[in-house]
């Protein structure tokens, strides 16, 4: 009997994914320079470091880029109303009122979490936030999954992720793991279970 449920926060709470991806793109055009790798998959799920480290293999040209992107991407703020998934408030809600406890395990900055949580008013619902960039290694380490499990305290939670880092993380900690289909290819195979929408979740309490 599951008791909790994680979820990884972009690409299953928030579709954000495209939206950083052509923001980084349209960065690099504008800067008139080609990134390392222009294909979405090769970014999920990775932390800010981690993404950088992919885009850029220069260390001195990449930490340059990064300072000047900080400043970019101030003016161009993903609005996380527009990107949350379908019914996302009402299947929280179904979840607490079956008192299963709730948390976010993410490898985005703990201050960008919590400002969808408030942006999209889900305050309420969550009985933890953990953030990957604040360990010393993110997904696919398990350290961010055993965090969250040892903090909430249950026994038998289940994990939502939709990248094959986060899914291996998962997995690694010793978690059931599912798997949110996306829009375009993300190799899920390690998943314990595909789903085609977070409605599906609800089946497993």
């Amino acid at each position: 009997m599951f008791d909790s449920v994680i979820f990884d926060m972009d690409g299953v709470l928030v579709e954000t994914e495209e939206f950083y991806f052509e923001r980084r793109m349209k960065f690099f055009k504008e800067k008139k320079l080609l990134p390392a790798s222009s294909k979405i998959e090769d970014y999920l799920g990775k932390t800010e470091k981690g993404i950088w480290e992919t885009l850029v293999t220069d260390i001195s040209t990449r930490n340059l880029l990064y300072k000047e992107y900080a400043s970019y991407r101030e003016d161009y703020p993903i609005n996380y109303p527009d990107v949350l998934q379908q019914d996302v408030e009402a299947i929280l809600c179904r979840l607490k009122e079956k008192e299963i406890k709730l948390a976010i395990a993410s490898s985005s900055p703990y201050i960008e979490i919590q400002r969808m949580i408030q942006s999209c008013q889900l305050e309420n619902y969550f009985d933890l936030v953990m953030s990957g960039a604040e360990l010393k290694e993110s997904k696919p380490n398990p350290q961010i999954y055993l965090n969250t499990w040892q903090q909430l305290a249950t026994e038998n939670p289940i994990a939502v992720e939709d990248s094959m880092v986060g899914i291996a993380s998962a997995k690694a900690a010793g978690i059931y793991t599912l798997a949110l289909k996306q829009k375009f290819f993300v190799d899920q195979s390690k998943a314990d279970k595909q789903i085609f929408s977070l409605n599906e979740l609800l089946s497993f309490f």
